[in-house]
C-alpha cells in the first residue's frame, strides 16, 4: 500500500490530536466531493463554520475530492474523549486504522494484537469475553468482496476475447484457404516457408492495430459508462480515467491476439503443395483447414454457453432476489432524516419536537400515515446489543443474541405496513417513569421465548454499565434489516419516550407520489426549526433499488457479456458454414444436377452445422457446470446446476444456431447447376 498520511487535508491537522476533549470547540472535516458540490469550492472554507443538526462545527481540513474510505461519508467529526460511545466497554464494531512500523508485517501486527485482545477479555470478561480484532492490509480490506466479483468480470472478458478470437483465426484461416494458388506459385519460385509465414503474418498486423486503436477511441467515449457498468463504483472509482498504461496494455493485446490466433492460419496457409493446388484448382477445402476451422466453432459455442449460463443464473438470482418480500411497504412511502441538536433539545424538548412533527405531517393533503424510528429497515442497519430471556439467561457470553435495537413512536408500524402480530404497539403513556416495554419480531420471538407466549414478559438488555429490564408488549412481523438475502435478524422495538434518539427517521405514507410532498415537509420543519435540515429525502422503493444496485450491475455486466459472446459465435458459425457453401459450390451444383432434392441438400449444409453445436454445447454444458459452482456464493434461491437454466441455454442457442444455418444453408439449395460448371 501507497505510504501517505491518514488524513490529506488543507490545515495542519495531526490525526494524534484530532479527538478533542470535553468541551472543546467541536470541529470537522469534510470530504472533497462535499466541498465540491455543496460549497462552491470555496479555498477559503477552513477555518470558516459549518452548522450540523443544529450545532455549528468548524471546518479544519478538506478531503482530496476522489478520496474514499471504508464508509461513504462526506463529514467526519472526532470523538469526544470521556463521551458516552468512547467509555462504553459493550461496542465492538468500531474501524480502526493504523500505519503499520517500518519493517513489520501484517501476520506480526495481528498476532500482537491477539495477546493485547487476551489480555482485555481477561481484565473485562464481561465485556470483552471472546471478543476480537481481524488484522488485515487496508487494500484487502477496501476490496473485500468484491474481488470475486473482479475475478468473475474478468473471466468473462477472457472469455469473450477468446471466442473474438476464434472468429479472427477463422477468418485469416479463410483468407489463407483462397490464396493457396498463390502461395503455391511463390514456394515453387523458391520462397521458403518462413518467408510466407512472415507476409502473412505481417498482412495480420496492421488489421490488429487498426482494431485496437478503433477499441481504444469506444473506451475512451464511453469510459464513465464501462466504470458505471461495473461494481467499481462502490469503491469510489466513478470518475477512473484510462491511463497511458491501460492504453498500452490494450494495444499490444490487440497486437498479440493477431500474433497468436494469426500463427496457425499463417502455418497452415503456408503448408502448400504447388501441384495438388494447380490440380485441384479452387474447388480444394483443405481437410487440416476445414477440421481446424469447424474445432474454432466447437470452441466459440462451448465458451457462449459457460458465459450464457452464467449470465442466466445471476439474472435470475437478481429477479428472484427483488421479489422477496421485505415485510414492510414500499409503495408510496417517502423517507427522510431528522437530527437534533442535543445540546439544544433535551429528553423532555424531543419528543415535543418529534410528536409535533408527526401532528402537522399527519395533517398535510396527501399523506395517510407518518411514523418515526431510529433507524429505517434497508436504509440504516444501526446497532444490535446483547438481550435475553431472564427466565432463561445465557450461560457464556459467546451465547448471548445480539437484537437490533430500534426506538420507534407510535404509528410507525401502521405507516410502514408491518403487522402487529400480537399485543399492542407503543403508545404516549409509555412513557419516562412508566414500566419500560418493548416489542420484539417473530424471529426473536422464537429464538428467546421457544414454546412461550413472550407478551407480558422480560426482557433483559445489556446497557452498559448495567442492564435493563423491558415487559414485552407485543410481536411484529420480520421485516428485512440490511440485505434482501439476509435470514431474518433478531429486532426489539422501544419507546421512544423511554429511549430517546436525537436521530429519527421519518416513514410517509401518502396517497400520490411521495416526493411530491417534499417541500410541503420542508415546510414544516422550518416551522418548528429552521436551523434543521431535512436530510437524505428518498422513496422506500429507491431505498430498495440501491440495495440491490450490485446484483443488478453484476448481473448485467456478464449479461452483456454473454449477448456478445452469443452474436460472435453465431456469427463464427454462419462464416464457417458460408465458406463452406462457396467452396463446394462445384460438388452441391453435380449433387443438384444427379438429382438431389432440396431438402438432401439443406440436410447436408445444416446436419454439418448442427454436428458442430451439437459438440459445442455438449462440451459448453460441461464447462457451465464448473463455472456455476465458481459463483455459487453470488446465487440466491437458484442452484448452481438448475435444470431450468441449463435447458433453457441450450435451447435458446439451438434457435440462434438454427438462424445461422439458414442463411448458408438457403445459399446451397438455390445453387445452379448451370452457373456452378460455368463458373468453374
Amino acid at each position: 500500500m501507497r505510504r501517505s498520511p491518514a488524513w490529506t487535508s488543507r490545515s495542519e491537522c495531526p490525526p494524534r490530536t484530532w479527538a478533542r476533549e470535553p468541551g472543546a470547540a467541536p470541529t470537522i472535516l469534510i470530504s472533497g466531493r462535499y466541498w465540491r458540490t455543496r460549497l462552491g469550492a470555496d479555498p477559503s472554507i477552513v477555518g470558516s463554520t459549518l452548522t450540523v443538526n443544529g450545532s455549528p462545527f468548524t471546518i479544519v481540513g478538506v478531503t482530496p475530492p476522489d478520496f474514499r474510505f471504508a464508509v461513504e461519508a462526506d463529514l467526519f467529526a472526532p470523538m469526544v474523549r470521556g463521551g458516552d460511545m468512547a467509555g462504553a466497554r459493550q461496542w465492538h464494531n468500531w474501524l480502526v486504522v493504523g500505519r503499520l512500523a517500518e519493517g513489520v508485517s501484517v501476520d506480526e501486527a495481528a498476532a500482537e494484537v491477539g495477546v493485547i485482545m487476551g489480555r482485555l477479555a481477561e481484565e473485562y470478561p464481561e465485556s470483552n469475553q471472546d471478543k476480537g480484532m481481524l488484522i488485515s492490509g487496508m487494500q484487502e480490506a477496501m476490496v473485500e468482496g468484491f474481488r470475486s466479483t473482479i475475478l468473475m468480470l474478468m473471466g468473462a472478458i477472457v472469455l469473450v476475447l477468446l471466442i473474438a478470437c476464434g472468429n479472427v483465426a477463422s477468418l485469416l484461416l479463410a483468407r489463407g484457404s483462397t490464396r493457396g494458388t498463390e502461395l503455391a506459385m511463390r514456394s515453387a519460385l523458391g520462397a521458403p516457408r518462413g518467408r510466407l509465414v512472415q507476409q502473412l503474418l505481417t498482412e495480420s498486423v496492421p488489421l490488429g492495430l487498426a482494431a485496437g486503436a478503433l477499441g481504444t477511441v469506444i473506451a475512451l467515449l464511453l469510459q464513465r459508462s464501462l466504470v458505471a457498468a461495473t461494481p467499481l463504483t462502490r469503491l469510489g472509482l466513478e470518475a477512473v480515467g484510462l491511463q497511458p498504461e491501460v492504453l498500452a496494455f490494450a494495444l499490444l493485446l490487440s497486437l498479440g491476439t493477431v500474433l497468436v490466433f494469426g500463427l496457425a492460419p499463417a502455418l497452415m496457409g503456408s503448408r502448400v503443395d504447388l501441384a495438388e493446388e494447380l490440380k485441384s484448382g479452387a474447388r480444394s477445402v483443405a481437410g487440416g483447414r476445414a477440421r481446424f476451422r469447424s474445432v474454432l466453432v466447437v470452441g466459440q459455442v462451448a465458451l457462449s454457453v459457460v458465459l450464457l449460463v452464467g449470465a442466466a443464473l445471476l439474472v435470475q438470482s437478481f429477479t428472484r432476489l427483488r421479489s422477496v418480500d421485505p415485510g414492510f411497504r414500499t409503495e408510496s412511502l417517502l423517507t427522510a432524516e431528522i437530527g437534533l441538536p442535543r445540546s439544544e433539545y433535551d429528553l423532555e424538548a424531543r419528543t415535543r419536537f418529534f410528536q409535533e412533527l408527526l401532528d402537522r405531517t399527519r395533517a398535510l393533503p396527501g399523506v395517510e400515515q407518518a411514523g418515526l424510528i431510529s433507524q429505517l429497515p434497508m436504509r440504516d442497519p444501526g446497532n444490535n446489543v446483547p438481550a435475553w430471556n431472564p427466565e432463561n439467561p445465557p450461560a457464556d457470553v459467546s451465547d448471548q443474541w445480539a437484537p437490533y435495537q430500534r426506538i420507534v413512536m407510535p404509528g410507525y408500524f401502521e405507516a410502514m405496513d408491518i403487522p402487529i402480530l400480537a399485543g399492542r404497539d407503543v403508545a404516549e403513556t409509555d412513557a419516562d417513569g412508566a414500566v419500560p416495554v418493548a416489542l420484539i419480531n417473530e424471529t426473536t420471538a422464537r429464538t428467546l421465548y421457544p414454546d412461550q407466549n413472550p407478551l407480558g414478559r422480560q426482557l433483559e438488555v445489556d446497557q452498559g454499565d448495567d442492564t435493563g429490564l423491558f415487559e414485552v408488549i407485543g410481536v411484529v412481523g420480520d421485516v428485512q434489516i440490511f440485505s434482501l438475502a439476509a435470514e431474518p435478524q433478531l429486532v426489539m422495538y422501544f419507546s421512544h419516550r423511554q429511549r430517546q434518539s436525537s436521530v429519527m427517521r421519518l416513514a410517509v405514507h401518502t396517497a400520490g407520489v411521495p416526493t411530491a410532498i417534499v417541500g410541503q415537509l420542508r415546510e414544516v420543519l422550518r416551522g418548528l426549526d429552521p436551523d434543521i435540515p431535512f436530510a437524505g429525502a428518498q422513496t422506500m422503493e429507491d431505498v430498495l433499488s440501491s440495495s440491490t444496485s450490485f446484483q443488478r450491475t453484476v448481473a448485467g455486466a456478464v449479461g452483456i457479456f454473454a449477448l456478445v459472446a452469443l452474436l460472435l459465435a453465431a456469427l463464427g458459425l454462419y462464416g464457417v458454414l458460408a465458406y463452406q457453401v462457396t467452396q463446394r459450390t462445384h460438388e452441391i451444383g453435380i449433387r443438384v444436377a444427379l438429382g438431389a432434392r432440396a431438402e438432401h441438400i439443406l440436410r447436408m449444409v445444416m446436419g454439418h452445422g448442427f454436428v458442430l453445436v451439437g459438440v459445442g454445447l455438449a462440451i459448453g454444458v460441461v464447462g457451465a457446470l464448473g463455472g456455476a459452482r465458481a459463483i455459487r456464493g453470488r446465487l440466491y434461491e437458484v442452484g448452481a446446476s438448475d435444470p431450468v437454466t441449463f435447458l433453457s441455454v441450450v435451447l435458446f442457442f439451438s434457435l440462434v444456431a438454427l438462424v445461422a444455418c439458414l442463411l448458408p444453408s438457403w445459399r446451397a439449395w438455390r445453387v445452379d447447376p448451370v452457373v456452378a460448371f460455368r463458373a468453374e
